[in-house]
């Protein structure tokens, strides 16, 4: 099964995926830093966060559902963490410029 790690998984866009990816055929792997999108995953969708170390281990696909501000910090955090090939989605495609 494809695993997908959700960046931001608490937050608006993260929530809206994750909702839509939760009876999904994929294994997806919430990760969230605030407190308050914590809370919301697990009472919105029986989600624990993970760490960022667990969502990106076997994941082929990396979500970046964070704000615009952050996409350049989580991406340099993250980018030698990925094995060859992992497919990164960026929500906000013109953040990086």
């Amino acid at each position: 099964m494809t695993k997908i790690a959700l960046f931001g998984a608490g937050g608006k866009m993260g929530m809206r995926l994750g909702a839509n990816l939760k009876n999904s055929r994929y294994t997806v792997s919430p990760v969230e830093v605030s407190d308050a999108g914590k809370a919301r995953l697990r009472d919105e969708l029986g989600w624990q966060a993970d760490s960022t170390a667990h969502a990106l281990d076997g994941a082929e696909i990396v979500v970046l559902a964070v704000p615009d501000t952050a996409i350049g910090k989580v991406a340099h955090s993250i980018v030698d963490k990925l094995k060859p090939g992992t497919m990164v989605i960026v929500l906000d495609a013109a953040a990086p410029y």
